[in-house]
C-alpha cells in the first residue's frame, strides 16, 4: 500500500505522522510522558490513525493480565522487552498532580485569519487584559487532502481551576458574552510507575506499556470502573479486555490511568455495538459507523488536553468497553465504509462535529441549546420526519408540548421502530421526598419543593433552564444534563412535570417526558426507523447533517 502520512496540528506545535509504528525513541526520552500529553496522532502500517482512549482514570493501582503472558515495555514498541508472568500489578510511587490553569475564552476564531485574531487581541487589550491565543483541534493531511478542523482561542484571566467556573460566568455576565474555559498544562505530573510479576519488578518514570506475547490475544483490565457518564448516575466495576497495547500512565490527577492504544477501525468494531443495536438494519449500523468514525477523529486535539490520552471511554466522548463486545453485523458496516467520514459544507475540508443521541423524541434539538455557543449549521434542531409530513415542523412549542407528548405515533421516523418502545414516551413519578433529596444537592437551603417551573425551551421543547420553588427559597439550574441529573437522572430534558397534591404539602412530582438523550444531530432509533424504510446510510446522515457530505479519508 503506497505511504500515507498525516498531520495533526495543536497550540504552537506541530507534529509529522508517518505510517511507521511508535518507535522507542519517541518515548524513551528523559520525559517520558512527554508524547503521551500531546495531541500527536501516528499511523499504523495498514494505515489507520493510532487512537489512545483512556479505559479509567484516578487509580491507586492497577491489574493486567493476558492468558498467554503479558510484556511489560518500559519504552514502548520497539524498546527493551520484560517477560515474567501473565499477570502484573501496577503502582505508582510519588504521584505528584500536574499543575494546571484555567483561561476563560472569550472569541473563538477560525484558524489562518491572522488579521481578525490581532484585531481580537487589541479589542480585550484596550479593556485592561492580558489577552492570550490558544490554536487548538486537529490537522490532517492524508493523500494529498487536508482535513482542517482547527480553532483560534482567545482567552483572558487566568485562575485555579477551583475558580475558573465562578470568573467566567463573571466575564460572561460583565460583557454579555458566551464563555468557555480552557484548561492549560504548566507542569506535567510526577511519579514513578511500577509494574511487578511475581519476583520481577519494572519501575519508570511516567508510563510503563504492555503488549500481549500472543499478538492476537486481548490484554484483560481488572474492575474497571464503569458508568457514570452523561445522565447516569451510578457505577460498577468489570473485567474488560483490550486489542493493541496498554499502557499505564501518571494521570493529571497524579493517579495512575489505564490507557489503550489501538488502531480506529479496530476501536470502531468495539465501539460500533455499545452505539446502536446490532440487529438495526445494515444501512443503519453503516450511517452509525461513519458517525461515529467522524466524532472519534473530530474530537482529537480539542478534549483531554491535560491528559496522558486522546480521548475518555464514557458518554463525554464516546462510549467504548473493549473487545469482546463485536458483533459480525457491526463490524461488517464498520469494514464497508472503512475510512468514510462526514465533511463539512464549503470548500475548506473539515470534519462535522457528528453528535448523535438514542432517541430524539420526534424532534432534534439545535446544539446551542444543548451546549451553548454558536449555532452550528449542521446541527440544527428538526422533526424526525419525511418533509411536510408533520405539524411541529417549525418545533414545539410550550403550549403544543402536552399535544406533542401525548402523539406516541407522531409520524417520526423514530417512533417508527419497534425499538424506540420506552424511549420514545416515557413517565417518571417521584416521590416529594426524593426530589427534595434530589434538588438540596443542586440547590441547597431552598427548602421542601413546591414547585418545578421550566423557563426557557429549544427548538424540540427540551428545556435549557428550569426555576425550582421552595418552602424557603428559589433557585435556577441552567443546561440539558444539569437539568437531567437534578431529578435523578431523567432520560431527557424534553417533559413536562405535574405536581401532585397541595403546595403546602406536596406528595410527588409526574415527569412526562419524550426521547433518550440530547437530541443534537443523528436520532440514533431514527436512522433505524429511515433504514427499515429502504433508506440509504447517505440519505440518512443527509437527514440528520443537513449539507454534510461523505468523504473517505484513508
Amino acid at each position: 500500500m503506497p505511504s500515507r502520512a498525516g498531520l495533526l496540528l495543536l497550540g504552537a506545535s506541530l507534529a509529522l505522522v508517518s505510517a511507521r509504528p511508535t518507535t522507542a525513541d519517541e518515548t524513551s526520552s528523559g520525559d517520558k510522558l512527554r508524547i503521551l500529553y500531546t495531541s500527536r496522532v501516528t499511523f499504523t502500517d495498514e494505515g489507520d490513525p493510532l487512537v489512545t482512549i483512556e479505559v479509567m482514570g484516578g487509580q491507586r493501582r492497577a491489574v493486567l493480565s493476558a492468558p498467554g503472558g503479558l510484556i511489560a515495555m518500559p519504552d514502548g514498541d520497539g524498546g527493551a522487552e520484560v517477560r515474567a508472568g501473565a499477570r502484573w500489578t501496577v503502582t505508582l510511587e510519588g504521584g505528584a498532580p500536574a499543575e494546571l490553569r484555567d483561561w476563560t475564552v472569550v472569541e473563538r476564531l477560525a484558524p489562518d485569519r491572522e488579521a481578525e485574531l490581532e484585531a481580537a487581541l487589541a479589542r480585550w487589550k484596550k479593556r485592561g487584559l492580558e489577552p492570550r491565543a490558544f490554536e487548538v483541534g486537529s490537522l490532517f493531511a492524508v493523500d494529498g487532502d487536508v482535513m482542517d478542523g482547527r480553532s483560534v482561542l482567545v482567552a483572558i484571566d487566568p485562575a485555579p481551576p477551583a475558580r475558573s467556573a465562578a470568573r467566567a460566568r463573571a466575564i460572561a455576565s460583565r460583557y454579555d458574552i458566551a464563555t468557555e474555559i480552557h484548561r492549560e498544562m504548566v507542569r506535567r505530573p510526577r511519579g514513578v510507575v511500577v509494574a511487578k510479576s511475581g519476583d520481577t519488578e519494572v519501575r519508570n518514570p511516567g508510563v510503563v506499556w504492555f503488549a500481549p506475547a500472543d499478538s492476537q490475544q486481548p490484554i484483560e483490565v481488572a474492575d474497571v470502573v464503569t458508568g457514570g457518564g452523561g445522565s447516569q448516575m451510578t457505577t460498577g466495576k468489570q473485567d474488560r479486555r483490550y486489542l493493541g497495547r496498554v499502557y499505564v500512565a501518571v494521570g493529571a490527577d497524579g493517579a495512575l490511568a489505564v490507557v489503550n492504544a489501538i488502531p480506529t477501525e479496530k476501536l470502531l468494531a468495539g465501539l460500533v455495538p455499545s452505539e446502536m443495536f446490532a440487529a438495526a438494519p445494515a444501512e443503519a449500523l453503516r450511517a452509525q459507523a461513519i458517525a461515529a468514525r467522524t466524532e472519534l477523529l473530530q474530537k482529537i486535539g480539542t478534549r483531554h488536553l491535560e491528559d496522558p490520552f486522546h480521548l475518555c471511554s464514557t458518554q463525554h466522548c464516546q462510549v467504548y468497553s473493549g473487545t469482546g463486545h463485536e458483533d459480525p453485523r457491526t463490524t461488517a458496516a464498520v469494514e464497508a465504509t472503512r475510512g468514510k467520514v462526514l465533511l463539512r459544507p464549503g470548500k475548506r475540508l473539515a470534519l462535522i462535529d457528528a453528535r448523535y443521541s438514542a432517541d430524539c423524541g420526534g424532534h432534534g434539538e439545535s446544539n446551542e441549546n444543548i451546549w451553548g455557543g454558536e449555532p452550528d449549521a449542521v446541527l440544527r434542531g428538526r422533526r424526525d420526519a419525511p418533509a411536510g409530513a408533520s405539524p411541529w415542523s417549525d418545533g414545539v412549542s410550550e403550549s403544543e408540548l402536552d399535544r406533542f407528548l401525548a402523539s406516541g405515533k407522531d409520524g417520526s421516523y423514530c417512533a417508527a421502530t419497534r425499538h424506540s418502545r420506552g424511549r420514545h414516551r416515557w413517565e417518571t413519578r417521584l416521590a416529594a421526598a426524593d426530589v427534595d433529596r434530589l434538588v438540596v444537592q443542586a440547590l441547597p437551603g431552598i427548602g421542601r419543593v413546591r414547585d418545578i417551573e421550566p423557563l426557557e425551551r429549544g427548538a424540540s421543547g427540551r428545556i435549557g433552564k428550569i426555576r425550582v420553588r421552595g418552602a424557603s427559597g428559589s433557585g435556577v439550574v441552567v443546561g440539558d444534563l444539569a437539568i437531567r441529573r437534578l431529578f435523578g437522572g431523567l432520560k431527557s430534558s424534553l417533559f413536562t412535570v405535574t405536581p401532585v397534591g397541595p403546595a403546602s404539602g406536596r406528595e410527588a412530582f409526574l415527569f412526562r417526558g419524550a426521547g433518550f438523550g440530547h437530541g443534537v444531530g443523528m436520532c440514533q432509533l431514527g436512522a433505524i426507523g429511515m433504514a427499515e424504510q429502504r433508506k440509504k446510510f447517505a440519505e440518512i446522515l443527509d437527514h440528520y447533517y443537513p449539507g454534510s457530505r461523505v468523504h473517505r479519508l484513508y
